[in-house]
Parts: C-alpha cells; sequence; structure tokens
C-alpha cells in the first residue's frame, strides 16, 4: 500500500496540474454560401481561466488561432519554353495539404515559439508539412516547389497570416475574426486554438466549422458528385441546344 502512495506522489510531482484553461465559443458551426457570395467572418469568443494557486504570467498571453481547410491533393508545375511555347516540363504532387489555411495571433509567428515547437505544431504558413510521394528526377529541386505552392496559394489568399487577428479585449478574454474568402473551398474546417507565454503551449482547444453551398449552385455540385454520367450527359445537350439556337438567332437568310 505504502509503494501505491509513493507511486502517486511521485506522479503527483512529475506531471504538472493545468493551470490555465480556455473555453471557446464560434459564432457559427455552419455557413452557407451561394454565387454571388463576396466573403464573411466567423467569430472566434474564448475566455481563459485560471485556478487559484496561479500566479500571473510575468510577459501576458499569447494565441494563436490556426484555421485549416478540406485537405487534398495539390500539385505544383514547372514550366518551360521551347520554340516559343511553354510547357511542363517537372512537377511535384503534395498530398493532404490543406485547401485554406490561416493563422491569426496577436503577434508575428516568429514571435510566438521557437521554430522547433511551430514546426511541430504547423504554426503558420512557412511550417506547414508539405509531403510529396514523388520526389522527380531532381530531388533537391522539392523544396522549390513546396516554396512556389506557398507562394501561390498566398497570391490567392487561400493561405494568410495575421499578427493582429486576435485581439484580447480584457487580459483574459479574447476574440477573433476568421476570414472566409470568396474562393474558400467548401467543406470541414478545423480550428486550434493555442494559449501560450513565453513561447510555451499553456492550453489547446479544438473546433470546428463547415462551409456549405446552397441554392442552385450546390444542386449543379450535388449533381455532378452524385450523378456523373446524367451530369455530363445534360450538360452535353445543353451546349448543343445552346449551339443550335445561336446558329438559328444569328443565321443569315
Amino acid at each position: 500500500m505504502s509503494r501505491i502512495v509513493l507511486v502517486i506522489l511521485v506522479l503527483l510531482t512529475v506531471v504538472p496540474a493545468r493551470a490555465e484553461t480556455m473555453i471557446t465559443s464560434l459564432s457559427t458551426h455552419r455557413l452557407q454560401i451561394t454565387s454571388n457570395f463576396v466573403g464573411s467572418e466567423i467569430v472566434l469568443f474564448g475566455s481563459i481561466e485560471r485556478d487559484a494557486q496561479t500566479i500571473s504570467r510575468p510577459g501576458g498571453y499569447d494565441m494563436a488561432v490556426v484555421v485549416r481547410g478540406p485537405r487534398a491533393l495539390m500539385v505544383t508545375r514547372q514550366k518551360t519554353r521551347f520554340f516559343g511555347i511553354w510547357v511542363n516540363t517537372d512537377s511535384r504532387q503534395f498530398v493532404e495539404m490543406p485547401a485554406f489555411y490561416a493563422l491569426l495571433s496577436n503577434k508575428a509567428a516568429a514571435d510566438l515559439a521557437d521554430i522547433e515547437l511551430r514546426a511541430r505544431q504547423q504554426i503558420g504558413v512557412d511550417s506547414l508539412t508539405a509531403i510529396t510521394p514523388r520526389l522527380g528526377p531532381d530531388p533537391a529541386a522539392t523544396p522549390a516547389f513546396r516554396d512556389a505552392l506557398l507562394r501561390i496559394n498566398r497570391a490567392k489568399g487561400l493561405y494568410r497570416e495575421n499578427p493582429t487577428g486576435v485581439t484580447f479585449l480584457t487580459p483574459n478574454l479574447f476574440r477573433a475574426n476568421i476570414p472566409i474568402v470568396p474562393n474558400t473551398p467548401v467543406g470541414s474546417f478545423d480550428v486550434d486554438i493555442f494559449l501560450m507565454s513565453g513561447g510555451v503551449i499553456l492550453a489547446r482547444e479544438s473546433t470546428n466549422f463547415e462551409v456549405t453551398k446552397t441554392g442552385f449552385e450546390a444542386f449543379v455540385a450535388n449533381a455532378a458528385r452524385d450523378h456523373g454520367v446524367l451530369y455530363g450527359l445534360a450538360a452535353a445537350m445543353l451546349a448543343l441546344f445552346t449551339g443550335w439556337a445561336a446558329s438559328v438567332v444569328f443565321r443569315r437568310d
């Protein structure tokens, strides 16, 4: 019995109690978009709770909110000009890449923590893990393809960082506005909230939301996904009818 008590005391001294915890909430968990969607925001609210024995952090709190969209296979191609024609000469496939990524924080990513922790938690666009199953004829060129992939998605607004995206309303209350840009892909989005201080993660919470299409655009997208053959036939018939109608309207007698 004494050995069991001794083991429990050792575990209590080795494993520290969680001094801080977070309570978070999203303004909505389901955002419906239409064909004329021009962008929106989902607001994240949160509070930091401390136990009675926790002393104030001398450097205050830092917050990192990481938003990842649905995973997808992405391809980066290298084009070379031959006799005035641009052709694809090399490419890399990157698997399980988030179609959307956003880091919202109260300071720049480099000031939140060291590069090892950021790489481990994928905090920041440059910390994203890009896995390719094929290295190609020149494996040393793969990092350049990865950098090009990040640069292209940044230019599209799909990969972004906002070092002022988290606002502390009080020392223990915070909010963040998650941007939903017009070209945001539909699907499930994961949200990871990191409470940090002095480059150390104190607490972590996770939630999610979903972006879906509604209206006629949703009907077309669902038809193309669920009834591919019928959708293809309908599209071909519509194209033939449109061509015939145009020939009738613009026919010269």
